[in-house]
């Protein structure tokens, strides 16, 4: 058997695995696993949730769809814990630990002589990698080094708390965010002795109270935009997708992952730039690939930068097959 037909990533973002399974994308296949919440890995969800007969993913990531609004009948739904594999179709299908948001995972597939995986998003360390595997597709958001980041977490988290401290006390500060980053950096703040209140709105808060399971961190003080008072020292969370709205109140901080020049960065008199990311370097994407030592690598060039580099560096170096070619669909 070729084993290199029971993975691909189709034109659209449909991560296929074995001969059951379509992960972050839709296909005709009889389930659909959802990594985590992020848009870019809930591609065709609705059609799925109509065409599919299972919708999968961690306990967390189901409870997080539905409070953005996927309306999935519970008999559909398919909540799993990490580490605990369940046999479906003739396929054992297991769902393990990324480093990236709150309850995000990795796939893996397994079927009588084959087994396959698929990272979804994540970051290294805390990201334990597949190995014996034949085929892992491999996510690669930053493909190359001219993308790598020259600092770590610690240093971007360093300079986030130093310009809160700064910045709280002349007026309100703003950070913006993906969901799941915006509550990992709550969680993050209270642990390092962040009292201000987090004021947000009412599905970011639904958001927080499902990360406070899952980091294990209360995240009390948290309000309402309605039920704060004005002038109190507040830290103000908003979807990135609001940072047009800037005004010229307080503090306005962007949390972004494609900031490679320093930690932080300052844009305008009130406006940085912070150097967060939830993805991993391109370094930590190939040290993944060592230890997993996979027959094949698929890395997706549907959500990638530089893909094509990814594939030759792991062949070259590495000596694994390696492509970043998408399989066509009728889809």
């Amino acid at each position: 058997m070729s084993f290199n037909i029971k993975a691909g990533v189709t034109r659209r973002g449909a991560i296929l695995l074995g001969e059951n399974f379509t992960v972050d994308g839709h296909s005709r296949r009889p389930v659909r696993v959802v990594t985590h919440i992020h848009s870019d890995h809930t591609i065709g969800l609705d059609k799925s949730v109509r065409e599919s007969m299972l919708i999968a993913g961690t306990t967390y990531t189901i409870e997080l769809l539905e409070i953005l609004g996927y309306r999935v009948h519970e008999a559909k739904t398919l909540p799993l814990e990490y580490w605990k594999p369940v046999e479906l179709v003739g396929e054992k299908l297991t769902l393990i630990p990324s480093n990236h948001i709150v309850g995000s995972c990795q796939v893996m597939v397994e079927g009588p002589d084959y087994r396959v995986g698929y990272t979804g998003d994540f970051k290294m360390p805390d990201t334990p990698p597949m190995t014996d595997l034949d085929v892992l597709v491999i996510d690669a958001t930053y493909g190359s080094p001219r993308l790598q980041r020259r600092w770590s977490d610690w240093d971007a988290m360093a300079a986030l708390i130093s310009l809160i401290e700064d910045s709280i006390k002349k007026g309100p500060v703003t950070i913006y965010a993906y969901h799941g980053k915006i509550q990992e950096i709550m969680a993050e703040l209270r642990v390092r002795g962040v009292k201000e209140p987090f004021i947000a709105d009412r599905k970011t808060i639904k958001i927080a109270r499902v990360a406070e399971k899952f980091y294990n961190v209360n995240l009390d003080p948290l309000k309402h935009f309605a039920e704060h008072d004005e002038g109190e020292p507040v830290i103000i969370f908003k979807h990135t997708n609001n940072n047009k709205e800037i005004s010229s109140k307080g503090i306005h901080i962007v949390l972004t992952g494609w900031e490679l020049r320093a930690p932080l960065v300052k844009i305008t008199e009130n406006l940085y730039n912070i150097g967060f990311s939830d993805h991993a370097t391109f370094k930590e994407i190939i040290d993944y690939v060592k230890e997993s030592k996979p027959k094949k690598v698929i890395v997706d060039s549907t959500r990638g930068k530089d893909t094509r580099i990814t594939a030759k560096y792991i062949e070259k170096i590495l000596g694994i097959t390696a492509t970043n070619e998408t399989i066509p669909t009728s889809e």
